[in-house]
């Protein structure tokens, strides 16, 4: 490791996300190793209000042995670190207005992500929200898009786990950016999806290892995630949400937004359906609707006739039989199937995800 990536992680490690105050210091010393230096010998000055506190705190943790023992603990977690100036931080997260100086990984970041799309909603969406999530998003990662999420319960534990599923084993289908620190795992239940994510992409958060998933930390969190996104899908959200205020960050760093329609009488719908009448965002239904604005084109859809009735199982044989009629509702499914609803909607999901069956808005289905 050379001296300066040394003593920039050592900054980094010892101010933590104060990126202004990152910033002028390098700015003030011309390099970090200065920096370091100046704060051993007791030499900082206050640059930024609040600094005086700082100054000591600096002075405390500018000796060698600070920054060894916090290498030695990321080597032992397997935390990796990507500072602006590597090949492999997320390039478009540098245009950004005080982009993080250094982002703490679990996984791997490429070099190059080509088509890096967040999509968002709400931590409490309904069963179509969550259907609608994992459609879409399944599609998107099957056409080799990166689906950059916040792992927050609902609409991004779904999508991502949907990326997942769908991806082609050579692509890197999903990140997921934290508001704690990258060995913190929260919400708990998410650890099973964390480790799968690790695997194939990447865990990454601005915050040191060891922070815990304060409240504050999630808005700094979600500039991050359409920072690092060349557009935002917005799948259930309701009017004051975390969810909106990713969208303004989209808004002003210049990205595409999108939003999924939906019931005008449910409350997590209000958020997107008043986006797209405002014209903040464009109206989704499927997958195709975001892929051609980048000029991907969506997987070919299996056509009616061309369905296997004899490769499906019992539950999707009957769904081919029931839609070879006409379009139908979820409810009409559900009173024609007999199916408890738990599997009606995990079959319809899965045949959405391969191709068979489309949904439009209102849970209307056809082949």
């Amino acid at each position: 490791m050379d001296r300066e990536r040394r003593y920039k992680l050592w900054l980094a490690f010892a101010l933590g996300d104060r990126i202004k105050r990152q910033n002028s210091l390098l700015e003030e010393y011309g390099s970090a190793e200065a920096v370091f230096h100046a704060a051993k010998a007791g030499k900082i000055q206050q640059l930024i209000r609040g600094d005086d506190i700082l100054i000591p705190l600096l002075k405390n943790k500018a000796e060698e042995s600070y920054i060894d023992r916090c290498l030695a603990y990321l080597e032992k977690h397997k935390i990796d670190t990507v500072l602006m100036d590597d090949a492999n931080y997320p390039l478009l997260l540098r245009e950004i207005t005080m982009p993080p100086m250094l982002l703490y990984v679990k996984g791997r970041l490429p070099e190059r992500i080509d088509l890096p799309i967040a999509v968002i909603g709400s931590r409490d969406c309904s069963q179509y929200g969550a259907n609608i999530a994992a459609s879409i998003s399944g599609e998107l990662a099957a056409c080799g898009v990166c689906v950059v999420s916040g792992l927050a319960r609902g609409i991004d534990c779904t999508s991502a786990e949907a990326a997942l599923d769908n991806a082609p084993k050579d692509s890197f289908p999903t990140v997921a950016v934290l508001g704690s620190g990258v060995d913190v795992f929260y919400p708990a239940e998410n650890r099973r999806l964390y480790d799968r994510i690790c695997e194939r992409g990447a865990v990454i958060s601005e915050f040191p290892p060891g922070t815990s998933p304060e409240r504050f930390n999630f808005p700094r969190r979600n500039r991050i995630i359409s920072g690092m996104s060349k557009g935002v899908l917005v799948v259930e959200a309701a009017k004051k949400s975390g969810t909106r205020i990713t969208v303004d960050y989209a808004l002003e760093q210049g990205r595409d937004v999108f939003a999924v329609p939906g019931r005008i009488t449910d409350e997590t719908c209000q958020g997107t359906n008043e986006m797209i009448r405002d014209g903040i965002a464009k109206l989704v239904n499927e997958a195709e609707d975001v892929l051609v604005e980048y000029g991907v084109r969506a997987a070919a859809r299996k056509k009616a006739e061309d369905i296997d009735i004899f490769a499906l199982s019992v539950e999707e044989a009957l769904i081919v039989k029931l839609l070879k009629a006409r379009e139908r509702t979820v409810d009409e499914l559900i009173e024609m199937t007999g199916m408890d609803t738990g599997i009606l909607n995990s079959t319809l999901t899965g045949m959405e995800i391969s191709g068979i069956i489309k949904q439009s808005p209102g849970r209307l289905y056809s082949l």
